[in-house]
């Protein structure tokens, strides 16, 4: 990347988690969206290419953007956001379906559909058929296996609790002091407002293993905590609290959820601090650098009373193992099959249309960029 590009941001807008497929596609365009352009398609019609295609020329010309990775695929991209400008790319297709917002005024459908070539697929209709009930099936399967890696995971996390062996007293402390490190000196933004939460994920569950763009996230932040610490030590109960601490205060967080358990937080960024407080534990590890304050709730177990409940949790970490990974095994079938399903709808016009959809949306992102300017001189002016 040149010093001229833009700064890129990795992420997801959804997951394959304990629950299924969890999709937080509302939030990716933000902060302010101007034109939002849903792209619909069947699989391998040029969805992906739009989006890269446009992303690429955006970061060449200096604009920051947030690229969203398929959590099924992460080669392959669900969205691009332009915060800067108010331009959004998404992908609007199953199981992440979504609607243009305000329809002729922000937002705007593209269909590839017709890129396909209706006569050519009608004579691949039984592979299509099969092979896409095939995909289905093997994402079922995934999502099952995770929800037993999930339950396995609940189980090993209860033994604190039965063991009596966290002091809630001392991770009440470490609450405090977090607090106190990122909102000491700092006034309400909005007095009498609570802040809004932009809820994605930082980390998936892909075919390939967990994977994160945390760097990405974190490495232009200023103050970093990381919480460290074993399943059911009280690390995403800190940093829940600190999110409910800066929207009290009247600050806007990022709230990024847990791969595997949708409903609990894994990070929290708060942007107009600069700050994050992170979950820094596998699957999504990072290394703090000097200055970060770190946590490990570690220091808050007491080994002993734990002890007697030493092989009940070997036996649910190994289940959680076996899940898991069948779990990540049934998302690498089900890429497979659906690769194999893209092959069928791939056609040689494809790439004419992606390249005029994504000089249509370029044209956009111009106008956008003379909007701007506009409205900046004219505060200038006033």
């Amino acid at each position: 990347m040149s010093k001229s590009d833009g700064r890129v941001r990795h992420l997801f807008a959804s997951g394959n988690t304990g629950y299924g497929f969890r999709s937080h596609f509302e939030s990716i365009a933000w902060p302010e969206p101007r034109r939002v352009f849903v792209l619909k398609g069947g699989p391998g019609t040029g969805k992906s290419a739009v989006i890269r295609l446009v992303a690429d020329a955006l970061i060449r010309q200096g604009v920051d953007v947030e690229l969203f990775h398929c959590p099924s695929d992460p080669a392959s991209l669900d969205g691009v956001n332009a915060p800067e400008l108010g331009l959004a790319v998404l992908d609007g297709t199953p199981p992440h379906a979504v609607e243009p917002p305000l329809p002729g005024l922000v937002g705007r459908l593209l269909s590839l559909e017709a890129t396909a070539g209706r006569a050519l697929l009608a004579g691949r209709r039984e592979r299509i058929v099969a092979t896409g009930r095939l995909v289905r099936q093997r994402f079922q399967l995934a999502h099952r296996y995770l929800g037993l890696a999930l339950g396995a995971l609940r189980l090993y996390e209860d033994f604190y609790e039965h063991a009596r062996a966290l002091d809630r007293a001392a991770l009440d402390q470490s609450a405090a002091e977090i607090e106190a490190v990122l909102f000491d000196g700092c006034r309400t933004l909005r007095r009498g407002r609570r802040g809004s939460a932009r809820r994605l994920f930082a980390s998936a569950i892909t075919p390939d293993g967990p994977r994160h763009f945390l760097e990405s996230l974190l490495d232009p932040l200023q103050r970093r905590v990381f919480i460290r610490g074993n399943p059911g030590t009280g690390c995403a109960g800190l940093v829940a609290r600190v999110a409910e601490a800066a929207l009290r205060r009247g600050f806007d967080i990022e709230a990024y959820a847990c791969g595997l358990n949708p409903d609990r937080l894994d990070h929290v960024i708060i942007p107009e601090l600069s700050a994050a407080v992170v979950h820094n534990a596998y699957p999504h590890t990072y290394e703090p650098r000097a200055g970060d304050l770190v946590i490990d709730t570690a220091a808050f177990v007491n080994v002993e009373a734990l002890e007697r409940y030493r092989e009940e949790m070997e036996v649910a970490q190994a289940l959680f193992g076996q899940a898991f990974d069948q779990g990540i095994w049934y998302l690498r079938r089900a890429l497979l099959a659906h690769q194999e399903l893209e092959q069928v709808y791939a056609t040689p016009e494809l790439r004419a249309q992606v390249e005029a959809f994504a000089r249509e949306i370029l044209a956009e992102a111009r106008a956008l960029q003379q909007e701007r300017a506009e409205e900046a001189g004219g505060q200038r002016l006033a």
